[in-house]
């Protein structure tokens, strides 16, 4: 898999309420853009690739509910209008995780749950890893692997996903004994395991820094990817402005705070 292209201007943009650092809360709005993809298996037509969707939308008379699952509606009907041939039922989507948010406390931790049922009600396959704000509550990983069509990395592992070798591992670098931490030494030797796998796609919460000093992260992960085979990496955590990096023969997305949304190139 490889992305040919992205449009350099959002399609469509979500209004959501977030919290800010020091109290208080502000609308901000969700970028969606438009891409080409190399490489999808003739099981999808195309691909949805999001992360850190930190923030909740106004439901009308009801609570407000988290930002995922407004974009999981929001985007079934820009596909809709922008492609009315297309079944929603083959396209696959990929949560890099941190998908809860309380619009009053930032960095706050909770249950990602409502935003996994609203994509998988609405499209053909879902895969994600948990970000380190993602705390499932008891029987959360049972309910998701009772739905077919949904693939979630409850620890580092490699699986067959429509008709692609897929890896996953979640959360970030940190103390032991925190939700979705590991120590850094282990985390990188899980990745390297990983990679030694050579899947086609590689699902992150934290991911490697770019090629620049503005594409933050992991800088033994970038090390890796330089020698590592070819595949499509998917993460957040941080926010690049730019978010495609070549590294190797890999390519890294950080979908961090922002959506893509990839047809067939």
């Amino acid at each position: 898999m490889r992305i040919a292209a992205i449009e350099p201007e959002p399609v469509d943009q979500v209004p959501y309420v977030s919290a800010l650092t020091g109290g208080g809360s502000a609308v901000m709005n969700l970028p969606v853009y438009m891409g080409q993809m190399d490489g999808l298996p003739p099981g999808l037509d195309g691909m949805i690739v999001a992360s850190d969707l930190q923030g909740t939308c106004e439901a009308g008379d009801s609570e407000p509910r988290l930002l995922g699952e407004e974009l999981a509606e929001r985007l079934a009907l820009l596909l809709e209008y922008e492609f009315p041939k297309l079944d929603q039922r083959r396209m696959g989507v990929l949560l890099c995780g941190d998908l809860y948010a309380n619009p009053e406390v930032r960095g706050s931790s909770g249950d990602p749950l409502p935003v996994w049922r609203a994509f998988a009600r609405s499209y053909g396959r879902v895969c994600g890893v948990a970000g380190n704000h993602d705390l499932l509550p008891p029987g959360g990983e049972a309910e998701l692997k009772t739905w077919d069509n949904v693939d979630f990395f409850d620890r580092p592992g490699v699986r067959e996903w429509s008709g692609l070798t897929l890896a996953g591992l979640g959360g970030i670098v940190g103390r032991e004994g925190r939700p979705n931490r590991m120590p850094e030494e282990r985390f990188v030797r899980e990745f390297k395991r990983l990679l030694f796998h050579r899947p086609d796609l590689l699902l992150l919460h934290q991911g490697p820094s770019g090629m620049d000093s503005h594409q933050r992260g992991h800088e033994d992960l970038r090390a890796a990817l330089e020698t590592g085979p070819p595949l499509l990496v998917c993460c957040g955590h941080v926010h690049w402005e730019q978010p495609l990096a070549e590294i190797g023969q890999a390519q890294v997305l950080n979908a961090d705070g922002r959506v893509l949304v990839f047809r067939r190139a």
